[in-house]
């Protein structure tokens, strides 16, 4: 193994967790062999330095501290390469203990806010959309908008 594709990654790994698939995708844009990187990715793996469980963990507080909701987690982590079973166990385990609609509500009511002078249709429309992007399901939206 490369010290110097060891180094890279250690180097990428101490800037913000990744998953093992962005560090594989890190690591080939700096054209390392795909030897050095299987054993970098492996070494890491051992020394539990990248666990793609814990990777996730971690990405859902962060974004469920920002506030987003599920549906654009689940999303973000499809995309960054993790198992969809590691996917699954860790968002229904965080659902279990976490009320997305409490969330919505308040982002919705501080976006309504800022909303004024508009009428009350066009601001509803405005904040289903924001909520939408920030990943919250429809129904939920829904929920929130009839509690504003």
């Amino acid at each position: 193994m490369s010290d110097s594709c060891r180094q890279s990654a250690l180097r990428f790994l101490k800037i913000r967790p990744r998953s093992v698939k962005e560090l594989k995708e890190k690591l080939e844009n700096k054209s390392f062999e795909a030897q050095e990187i299987k054993q970098t990715i492996e070494w890491l793996k051992s020394t539990k330095l990248l666990d793609d469980r814990s990777f996730t963990k971690s990405w859902i507080q962060y974004r469920l501290a920002r506030p987003f909701g599920f549906r654009r987690i689940i999303l973000e982590l499809k995309e960054k390469g993790i198992d969809p079973a590691i996917i699954d166990e860790e968002i229904a385990f965080v659902q279990e203990q976490t009320d997305e609609s409490n969330s919505a509500l308040e982002l919705a009511q501080r976006r309504y806010e800022r909303l004024a002078g508009i009428e009350v249709i066009k601001k509803k429309k405005r904040v289903f959309d924001f909520l939408f992007r920030r990943g919250f399901s429809p129904d939920i939206i829904f929920k929130v908008l009839k509690r504003l």
